[in-house]
Formats: structure tokens, C-alpha cells, sequence
């Protein structure tokens, strides 16, 4: 074991691992779960930005006529293109000289490099929590906070200015701390009814703490339909996450959601993108050192992304 440098220990372990810590990632919260559950997860071959062209309007070409009516043929600007950036998230794995010194021998050193392992893999699911219900401040990848944010009406994603595009408003319920047992499930039915447009409705519903347990005291004398009675309900319990069906819909228990809120999404039309070579890289650390150690680094890069808002998606409050 002592012929064998720790660098090239450090790598290979990493690159076994990679699949555990993209795993991790999926299983760091109920949405990332849900969408590669359910094939909604893109992966980009390229590209330093993620674009589509996005509806706003509509044609206003279209009339009933008779005969010789003249018909309109006025220009037409249904469409603005949304432009995304890409989020970089990366970790870094270091072990010391002393450390190497101190862990000779192959069992001390694999012992060694799994706790490594194991904590990076537990940092990562907090982190990629953390991500999905922040706004995206920074360089951080984008969260429900600013894609289906509190006040649909200010802000701007993907470069449109909310004040201005309505159709670029998600939606917002603010039940100010009047939601009960007694009255959630009439609450998410007229949701889901505001949010049913021409078939398309949302999908999965991530609720909190508080908001699911108001959820499950309503339905606890009612017949219910678990999670687990449907393919994609399976997978997402396999995967850790609790919950059941509402008007057939997955409510997910996220314990990193807001206790108060929930969110009603859309997958269809809100997606996770990954650049596919670049979902947990292993890179060797090569910049200027001044300290005695190995290291390797863990690069991930994605972006959520919003592809239509209007009636599409909401946000619950109830606090």
C-alpha cells in the first residue's frame, strides 16, 4: 500500500463514487427526486447558456368571416426567448500529509477515504436542499424561491421582468395562517381548479412540515391513495420521501420545505437541466498550494428552469 500514492488512492475512490454522490444529489430533495423519477431531467451535450423560445402572446389573426370579408393579417410577437445561465456547484476533497502519515496501511487509509466520502455525500444532499427553496442568490443554482416566488409580480427569470410579462407570473396563495384541517383539502381543490388550464395541471404537490400534518389529519378517517400505488410513487418512497395522493396528484413531505408553504409544480414545464459530462466530474486540484496535501474536486453543473408560468405553477402560504 505504501508504493501507492494517496493521490491516486483519493482519485480512483472518487471515481467509484462518482454514481453514490450523483445519487445523493437526487436524493437531496423531493423535487430533484420527482423529476429524475419521472424523466424530466434534460441533459445538455453544451452550450454556456441554456435558451427556448417562451409564449407571451397570442395570434390575433384569428376571426370568424363570410364571403369576401377582408381577414386580419396584423404582425404577429407571440414569442421572447428565455435565457438561462448554468449553476457550478463543486466540492473538494483534501486529505492532509499528517493525515496520510497518521492512516498508513491499506485499512487505515480506505477507512479514511470512505469517512471523506461519506460526509461529502451528506454535504451534498444538504447543499442541493438548501439550493432548491433559496431565490438563487449569487452563483447558486436557481430555487423555487425565485421561480415560484411569494409575489409572482416583481423580479425577473431567465432575463423577463415579471412587472411586466402577466404571462410570466406563477401564482401566489397567502392563506395567512387560516389554513386548518378542517379546510385544506377544499384549499388545494380550488388551486388545482385555478391551475387546470386546457388538460395541462400541475403534477406534484412539495408541502411542509405544519401544512402536511393539517393534510393528514383531514384524511385520516377517509380513504386515501398512498404513494406507493403508483410507479412513480414507488420510486419516489425507494427513494426516501413520504407522502400521498391528492385529486391522484403526488403530495410529497420535503422536510426541508418551508413548514408553512406548499408548492403545486408543473414538471412538465419546470425542469432540471444538467450539462451530462460535467453531473459529479472528478478534477484533480491543480491550483497554487501552500499547504501539504492531495485533493480531488467534485464539479456539478445544472440549472432549474422555467418554461411557462401563467397558471402553471404555485406557491402556498400559511403563516
Amino acid at each position: 500500500m505504501a508504493s501507492t500514492p494517496i493521490a491516486t488512492v483519493l482519485e480512483s475512490t472518487l471515481t467509484r463514487s462518482r454514481k453514490k454522490l450523483i445519487l445523493a444529489s437526487i436524493k437531496s430533495n423531493a423535487l430533484m427526486a420527482w423529476a429524475f423519477a419521472n424523466n424530466r431531467v434534460e441533459f445538455e451535450d453544451g452550450g454556456h447558456e441554456i435558451t427556448n423560445p417562451l409564449t407571451l402572446g397570442r395570434n390575433p389573426n384569428i376571426t370568424s368571416f363570410e364571403y369576401y370579408d377582408e381577414q386580419p393579417v396584423a404582425q404577429t410577437s407571440e414569442f421572447d426567448t428565455v435565457t438561462y445561465n448554468w449553476a457550478r456547484v463543486a466540492g473538494s476533497v483534501v486529505i492532509s500529509d499528517q493525515e496520510e502519515d497518521e492512516n498508513q496501511g491499506a485499512a487505515q487509509i480506505f477507512k479514511l477515504m470512505k469517512a471523506k466520502i461519506d460526509v461529502l455525500e451528506e454535504s451534498i444532499k444538504e447543499k442541493f436542499s438548501e439550493y432548491l427553496y433559496a431565490s438563487g442568490a449569487g452563483t447558486d443554482p436557481q430555487g423555487l424561491g425565485l421561480l415560484i416566488p411569494d409575489d409572482p409580480t416583481t423580479g425577473s427569470v431567465g432575463n423577463i421582468n415579471r412587472a411586466n410579462e402577466t404571462q410570466w407570473r406563477t401564482s401566489a396563495y397567502d392563506f395567512n395562517g387560516n389554513l386548518d384541517s378542517t379546510n385544506i383539502e377544499e384549499a388545494f381543490d380550488d388551486i388545482l381548479m385555478d391551475l387546470t388550464l386546457k388538460g395541462d395541471k400541475p403534477d406534484v404537490i412539495l408541502t411542509g412540515r405544519n401544512l402536511f400534518r393539517h393534510y393528514r389529519t383531514a384524511v385520516r378517517d377517509k380513504v386515501v391513495i398512498n404513494l406507493s400505488e403508483s410507479n412513480s410513487g414507488k420510486k419516489m418512497m425507494d427513494l426516501g420521501f413520504a407522502g400521498v395522493k391528492h385529486q391522484n396528484i403526488p403530495m410529497l413531505y420535503d422536510e426541508d420545505c418551508p413548514v408553512n408553504k406548499a408548492f403545486f409544480v408543473n414538471s412538465k414545464f419546470l425542469r432540471l437541466h444538467i450539462l451530462k459530462h460535467v453531473n459529479m466530474k472528478v478534477k484533480e486540484l491543480v491550483a497554487p498550494w501552500t499547504i501539504d496535501a492531495h485533493g480531488r474536486r467534485i464539479v456539478w453543473q445544472g440549472q432549474w428552469c422555467l418554461w411557462k408560468s401563467f397558471r402553471t405553477h404555485a406557491v402556498l402560504i400559511n403563516s
